[in-house]
């Protein structure tokens, strides 16, 4: 059955081969990505383990590098990403006890980082925007019935079938508790990365809210009906909540807030006011975390607050051993783990102990950067529909940004994020450049002597 797994690869490659990279995007990587789990995977000889979207994706980020669809511009993004994949490669090469196995692991973090940028940065802009948008939500719409399900039942379908029908024992991940409740993951293999997907998705719908506000007509017979009773914009924030995922449920409150930004008379002042907003809601956090966490472990009220002192602990601990691991750290697979802490609850820790402090600078430089260009970007585009795609990047990279000092970055929230790293990238003010080139597209008007009858 796990042959299976393979059909999208090939469907991408016959899409790709009649020159329908747009189509092998939409059709088949999108919905590989978004509905199907990732632990949806296989390996064939003398390769890495392949998720069903990665395999989908491939073929599309290679004739995208060999063929660009758009016109390369070069960007400092594009060297920070060429320098974590180096970073990455030197570790795994140099400080994994097995090499052979490191190569294995830095070929399949190519597919799932460079190749994933590649696309965002190509494929997208700005023809695709509306319709890889609508694709997300309604991926993440149909997955309503199978949320419920799994909610009110503590039943993943997807885990059921990975179980029964494809005969996926490796499969560790189960349905977990908190609360009395079922934490729901869908598609995702893990309540923490569902979170984040969700968030994800409520700021793109953000998107299509204000394209359906400015024109009813754009969006389709089936998202126009979506939008009108407000089906994605209520049904996300109820899914991240029954993800019951306590750091993507706070992240996703700040990035509706950076969503609020477009909608004030001034940008400038928008930002300002929510900056400071944020800011101020930041400290009183960290104020609170710190005194949340003075007590003992066996003293904590509940699981919630031994989760945080969990958190807390891990930094204290791993501190000697992040230091020693220097630049390149000790390999993603040779790392040593603190007795009780094994697990790295903590993305930028994780990066360090597997990469060292090259990977993990690097690292804080993408997100650094990614957030910079979509601010310089702000302060030049004109166009409203521009302003709220920009804003709602902004804030779902915000809010994973933020995520990851609490979580770590894995399965498909990680091409998902340097696909919209890429995206952010390439963005184009679209209606002010199609006025200008319908400016310039008119012909030059000729003036005459003519003779005047009076």
């Amino acid at each position: 059955m796990v042959i299976l797994f393979l059909f999208p690869f090939f469907f991408s490659i016959y899409y790709v081969l009649r020159k329908q990279v747009d189509k092998a995007f939409l059709n088949v990587y999108l919905p590989c990505t978004f509905l199907v789990p990732y632990y949806y995977a296989f390996r064939l000889p003398h390769m890495p383990v392949l998720s069903v979207g990665t395999s989908a994706l491939i073929p599309i980020g290679i004739s995208l590098l060999l063929r660009p669809k758009i016109r390369w511009k070069f960007r400092r993004m594009d060297a920070l990403v060429v320098l974590f994949m180096v970073s990455f490669g030197l570790s795994e090469v140099l400080r994994e006890a097995n090499p052979k196995d490191g190569m294995l692991l830095w070929l399949g973090e190519f597919c799932e980082v460079f190749l994933a940028y590649i696309v965002g940065r190509q494929i997208i802009e700005p023809n695709l925007r509306l319709e890889t948008v609508k694709r997300i939500i309604f991926l993440f719409v149909i997955q309503t019935p199978f949320a419920l399900y799994e909610f009110r039942f503590g039943q993943n379908v997807w885990l059921n079938m990975a179980h029964k029908v494809f005969q996926l024992s490796d499969v560790a991940w189960f349905v977990q508790l908190r609360g009395g409740t079922a934490r729901i993951a869908t598609a995702f293999g893990d309540t923490i990365l569902a979170g984040m997907l969700f968030m994800v998705a409520m700021a793109l719908n953000y998107y299509l809210v204000q394209i359906y506000k400015l024109d009813k007509t754009r969006l389709g017979s089936k998202m126009n009906w979506l939008q009108k009773y407000r089906i994605p914009f209520f049904l996300l924030p109820i899914f991240l909540f029954m993800t019951n995922s306590r750091m993507p449920m706070a992240c996703g409150l700040m990035c509706y807030l950076f969503l609020q930004i477009p909608r004030f008379r001034s940008i400038r002042t928008g930002a300002i006011v929510i900056v400071l907003t944020v800011s101020i809601g930041a400290g009183a956090v960290y104020a609170y975390f710190q005194h949340y966490t003075s007590v003992s472990e066996d003293k904590a009220a509940d699981e919630a607050q031994t989760s945080a002192i969990y958190r807390k602990q891990l930094v204290e601990y791993y501190a000697p051993i992040l230091e020693e691991g220097g630049w390149l750290g000790w390999g993603t697979l040779s790392h040593p783990s603190v007795p009780g802490l094994s697990s790295i609850d903590n993305d930028y820790m994780l990066v360090q102990l597997s990469q060292g402090k090259l990977g993990k600078y690097t690292f804080i430089l993408i997100a650094l950067e990614s957030i910079f260009t979509l601010a310089m970007f702000a302060t030049k585009f004109r166009s409203r529909e521009s302003q709220f795609l920009l804003f709602s990047l902004m804030g779902a990279l915000i809010g994973i940004f933020v995520s990851l000092s609490t979580v770590y970055l894995g399965e498909q929230v990680l091409q998902v994020v340097f696909l919209l790293i890429g995206w952010s990238q390439s963005l184009q003010d679209t209606n002010v450049a199609m006025g200008a080139r319908a400016v310039s597209s008119m012909p030059e008007a000729k003036f005459r002597f003519k003779r005047v009858i009076a």
